[in-house]
Order: structure tokens, then C-alpha cells, then sequence
């Protein structure tokens, strides 16, 4: 038995005729086999996948990684600069405030000792012998006691200051023999 030739149209009945002639003449393939074509190509190696369509291109996890660890690296070490370079500018401000108290405190020991000898050398000419003037001469030596033991404190080596320490020292086991009060006189 010969099968019928699609071409002779003249062995067909007529109603078969017409149903032939309005088949399509290509099929369209529906959505689904093309994905399957697609993902079947992708995962032979064939085709890649497609960039995303706004443009931005995805980085691999770990250039992620790598960009967040140099960022906090490069925060860290600036931090650590920051940090040294404050401590450094510090440094030398509490330096140069340390000099300049220790001049200043030159200074005005240099002006009281000098006001010192200035108020002595004007209660020496002073001819006035009463209270006022044995008031003066104890102030004074009780000035100078108290500039003594600070000064031995401050040098403990200096000579000077040890002998007038000695001084006073006999001066007390003196008066404490003879039963002499020992005067204080407030200012």
C-alpha cells in the first residue's frame, strides 16, 4: 500500500482539501522549550550567562570580601595615625606649658626674694625699736625658716640651706634651755 502524496491534491476528498490548506505552515515553539534550550546550553558551557540589564555588573563574593576588609584596614590605620599624630602635637604642647611654668615659677621666686631682701634691708634702717619693729624681725625669721626647710626639700645636697636648718635648730635647743617661750606671730 502507497501512502497518498501530500501534493496531489486531487486524490483528497474536498473536506480534507481545506483542513490541509489552513494548517500553518510553521509551529511557533511555546516559551517553555526555549528556557530548557537555554538553561540545557548554559550548563553544556555553550552560552553565558547574560550581564544584568541595568548595567551593573556582578562581582564575585570574594571581591566583596576584599573590598570590605581593605576599607576597614585602611579606617583602622587612619585611626592609628590620627592617633599617633594627636599624641605627638600633645606631647609637645604639655612640654612647652611645663617650660613655661617652670620659668614662670623662676620668676616669681626671683621677685619675692628680691621684695624679701628689699622689706629686710628697709626694716634694718627703720629706727623704730618698739612691737612693730620686733614683730618685723620675727616675721622675718620665720620667713626665712620656712624658705630654708622648703629649700632643703627641693636640694637636699645644698650646704647652705642645711647650715641655716642647723641654725635654727640650735637657736630652739638654746631658747628651749633658758625657758623662753617661743613666740608665733600670724599674718
Amino acid at each position: 500500500m502507497s501512502t497518498p502524496d501530500l501534493h496531489d491534491d486531487d486524490e483528497l476528498p474536498p473536506e480534507l482539501r481545506s483542513a490541509l490548506h489552513n494548517l500553518p505552515r510553521e509551529r511557533q515553539p511555546g516559551r517553555l522549550l526555549e528556557e530548557r534550550t537555554v538553561r540545557a546550553l548554559r550548563e553544556h558551557g555553550v552560552i553565558e550567562a547574560a550581564a544584568p540589564r541595568r548595567g551593573i555588573r556582578r562581582l564575585p563574593a570574594s571581591w566583596l570580601g576584599g573590598a570590605v576588609a581593605a576599607s576597614l584596614a585602611l579606617f583602622a590605620s587612619g585611626m592609628a595615625v590620627g592617633q599617633w599624630m594627636g599624641t605627638r602635637a600633645t606631647a609637645q604642647v604639655v612640654s612647652a606649658v611645663q617650660a613655661e611654668n617652670s620659668r614662670n615659677t623662676a620668676m616669681l621666686v626671683q621677685q619675692t626674694g628680691t621684695a624679701y631682701v628689699q622689706a629686710l634691708s628697709k626694716l634694718a634702717t627703720t629706727r623704730d625699736s618698739g612691737a612693730h619693729a620686733a614683730q618685723g624681725r620675727e616675721v622675718a625669721v620665720q620667713m626665712l625658716r620656712a624658705a630654708a626647710d622648703e629649700l632643703v626639700r627641693i636640694a637636699p645636697d645644698d650646704p647652705v640651706a642645711s647650715a641655716v636648718l642647723a641654725g635654727f635648730q640650735k637657736a630652739d635647743t638654746t631658747r628651749a634651755a633658758a625657758g623662753d617661750k617661743q613666740r608665733v606671730v600670724w599674718f
